[in-house]
């Protein structure tokens, strides 16, 4: 068994099972390898207390430290016991891994077999028949599975070779679980017919995790030309000199650079009919997971959904503190000056506090080297501000009505002598 690389300090996941067990006592016995253990304590099973003194007792002989977190699995998710669990095992340990630590866990190439046919059921493409790797990041730190490619058969025997003592969890032979289901009866079935069922299994899903690879390595290059200044914009000239499958490749790339959810099938198909296809000043949107794409002119958007402002939202603010927005938005003054009176110095400038609210139209203001007033709306449409955004930023006035500006976008120039005067900057809080 190889491990990442020496000088890496490892968090071995140890549920008192033949797998991870196996794992523990091979990582224990390789000199110089930093490793301790956490054990998950589901509360799903009478015999989990006595598993979780099992592991105590297991990690005591091999002289490694052992953490036992106990969670709640929450089976309100919708996506099954075997799913939450799951879930509240990664939540745990990401709560429990340092910064420096690799994540270790016994995935071998049964699982790897099992999550390929999960996957083809579910109708996955390359990414998700590419099943697990080797060495993963996700949920906030790497995660190192260096037994995939080791069969349950050479784990067992590994196991009666040390004369080791495992957890036989009841639950892992019930086939009302799906993997259990392919576990235990269509696995063997399939390997009588054909024995090297398992092992092409994940023969393919190293295949197709080659070809995934290029592919987003390809598609990558393509997104570094169709990306503005501003790495949340695509350009949509761009995008659609590509066919439809280079089209959805860029767009998994370009959502996967930016952090968010993956994009399911049927997001795409919405993306191609309602945005690539509408007309550029349609204002068409797809959401989907808490992000959304817009499409304005000839560029594709893509941020958080936000919560929609009140039209008829207003308040008054002296400068100090933040100014907090019903959708959650936060403003601020940045002082080059720490002891700037703020209150004092706008409530004099501007002979009161300043008026707030969204832009409703109509509003003019006096920028700076212009002998007459301007209007904000053509200004917005100038620097290319897209239509919805003009609805979530603060416009201030004075406590006489004069227009002053439009979030840190357009200031009027009675409002940028006053920053600058009192070294001053707004700016919207991280």
């Amino acid at each position: 068994m190889q491990l990442p690389s020496r000088g890496e300090k490892f968090l071995c996941a140890y549920s008192g099972g033949l797998d991870s067990s196996v794992l523990l006592h091979a990582v224990a016995r390789l000199p110089d390898i930093p490793v301790r253990a956490i054990h998950i304590h589901h509360g799903l099973h009478p015999e989990a207390d006595r598993w979780a003194r099992h592991c105590t007792e297991f990690c005591r002989m091999l002289d490694i430290g052992l953490t036992v977190i106990h969670v709640n699995v929450d089976k309100t998710l919708g996506k099954g016991t075997e799913a939450a669990a799951r879930h509240a095992r990664y939540e745990a340990i990401a709560t429990q891994i340092q910064e420096d630590e690799v994540l270790l866990t016994a995935h071998h190439r049964q699982d790897q077999a099992e999550t390929v046919l999960l996957r083809l059921l579910r109708g996955s493409g390359s990414q998700g028949l590419a099943a697990m790797r080797a060495v993963t990041m996700a949920h906030g730190f790497r995660q190192y599975r260096p037994l995939l490619s080791v069969s349950r058969e050479e784990l067992q025997a590994y196991a009666d070779s040390e004369n080791l003592v495992w957890i036989e969890d009841p639950s892992n032979s019930k086939t009302d679980f799906d993997r259990n289901y392919l576990r235990h009866d269509i696995l063997p079935r399939l390997e009588k017919r054909w024995p090297r069922a398992t092992a092409n299994f994940f023969h393919s899903a190293e295949l197709l995790a080659e070809e995934h690879q290029c592919l987003h390595e390809q598609s990558e290059i393509f997104l570094s030309q169709l990306q503005g200044i501003d790495p949340h914009t695509l350009s949509m000239t761009g995008l659609m000199q590509y066919s439809r499958a280079w089209r959805a490749q860029i767009l998994r790339a370009w959502t996967q650079s930016l952090g968010t959810p993956p994009l399911p099938s049927n997001v795409l198909t919405q993306i191609e009919q309602s945005l690539l296809l509408a007309k550029p000043d349609a204002n068409a949107l797809v959401q989907w997971a808490g992000t959304e794409i817009r499409r304005w002119r000839d560029s594709l958007y893509l941020s958080e959904v936000r919560t929609e402002m009140p039209p008829d939202w207003q308040c008054e603010w002296n400068g100090m503190g933040e100014l907090v927005l019903p959708n959650g938005d936060r403003w601020h003054f940045e002082s080059c000056n720490s002891d700037t009176p703020i209150a004092h110095d706008l409530l004099k400038f501007f002979d009161g506090p300043l008026f707030i609210r969204l832009r409703q139209g109509g509003e003019h203001l006096l920028l700076a080297n212009r002998d007459h007033h301007s209007s904000l709306k053509n200004r917005l449409q100038e620097l290319g501000i897209p239509p919805w955004e003009r609805g979530r930023a603060p416009v201030f006035f004075s406590a006489s009505g004069e227009c002053l500006g439009f979030g840190d976008t357009v200031h009027a120039a009675r409002f940028e002598d006053f920053c600058r005067l009192s070294g001053l900057r707004l700016v919207r809080s991280v």
